[in-house]
């Protein structure tokens, strides 16, 4: 009983969308009271979605939806705020100021009924469960935040920098069809993708004429364009959230052959995660082009990231992306 304490806090602290937290809970009083039957019920941060997670005996169903998908006895749940304890029923609202979801535990006929030891663990286990619960809706509700931020910087960027014109599905679905082949985690995928829409945001201290210059930089131009990806880390460093977003940002200028800026990184001195991003962001440039300069066709743009292997870019980060590209679904995606 006692493990049933640390699981909840690793599901409050390792999962990232509610229904799995949902499902996580209610295997936990599965298992730890042995019940016939248990729901779950959270109320989705928007307050207007419910999800709705059920065990009888080994069945599991899964529900996501409106009020509609609830029981008059799960809505009187959610809606009395009171918790029942009964011989073979418990009910307990999960409540931290605010009614965040509930939970109800049922014994058969065949079983014996509660005993007053469980009620009270049923009773202790579910404060520990509430608590879990808003901290899992305070981090969602601190990563809808940040994202709102991340997309203001970047709709300002795409009026004021020459940027990427990948928008933020394209940018996730290639990520996703690369997530396999480079074995890469949940995390590092939220981290590329927030680190495409702010790779550049170092760019706005820069003269625009510089940014859209198309004869060959000077010295003096050429250092302040390097010095863009520091620039860009500063939008992010007191986001503690962002941290594993920074390396990424800071590095992706390095070249694979460490003829690249701000630190002369090379192989895999550089982090996975930027070696991804440089390829990802050269195709950018390349394929769509830039206001001051013509995309190339894709073969074209193909046959230069071939060249660069082991030069510019990562020799397994471009045949990975290569392959994904003879994708249909991916060309699709490009297309659009």
């Amino acid at each position: 009983m006692f493990s049933s304490y640390h699981t909840i806090y690793r599901l409050a602290t390792t999962f990232t969308d509610l229904k799995s937290f949902a499902i996580g809970i209610a295997r936990i009083y599965k298992n730890a009271f042995k019940a016939d039957k248990v729901t779950v019920v959270l109320r989705a941060i928007s307050s207007t979605t419910y999800i709705k997670v059920s065990f009888k005996n080994q069945t599991k169903i899964n529900k996501t939806g409106g009020i509609s998908i609830l029981t008059k006895v799960e809505k009187n749940i959610l809606k009395q705020e009171n918790e029942i304890i009964l011989d073979k029923r418990l009910v307990y609202p999960f409540t931290f100021v605010k009614t965040l979801g509930g939970i109800y535990i049922k014994r058969g006929k065949n079983l014996k009924k509660f005993s007053a030891r469980e009620k009270k663990w049923f009773y202790s286990l579910c404060e520990e469960a509430s608590l879990a619960l808003k901290i899992f809706t305070l981090y969602k509700e601190q990563q809808k935040l940040i994202l709102s931020y991340i997309k203001s910087i970047s709709s300002f960027l795409s009026q004021h920098v020459p940027t990427s014109r990948l928008h933020t599905k394209q940018i996730l679905r290639i990520l996703k069809a690369m997530e396999k082949e480079l074995s890469l985690s949940k995390a590092e995928i939220k981290s590329l993708e927030f680190a495409a829409l702010l790779h550049d945001a170092g760019k706005m201290n820069l003269p625009k004429k510089l940014l859209k210059k198309q004869k060959p930089l000077t010295a003096e131009e050429f250092e302040l364009i390097t010095k863009h990806p520091q620039k860009g880390t500063e939008f992010i460093k007191d986001l503690e959230s962002l941290k594993p977003v920074m390396p990424i940002v800071l590095y992706h200028h390095e070249r694979y052959d460490g003829k690249g800026y701000p630190s002369g990184l090379k192989k895999d001195q550089i982090p996975l995660g930027a070696r991804i991003l440089s390829v990802i962001d050269s195709f950018d440039a390349m394929y769509f082009g830039r206001p001051y300069r013509k995309g190339s066709p894709l073969e074209a743009v193909k046959e230069e990231l071939k060249k660069q292997k082991g030069k510019q870019f990562d020799p397994k980060v471009v045949d990975v992306f290569l392959k994904i590209l003879r994708r249909k679904a991916i060309k699709k995606v490009l297309e659009k």
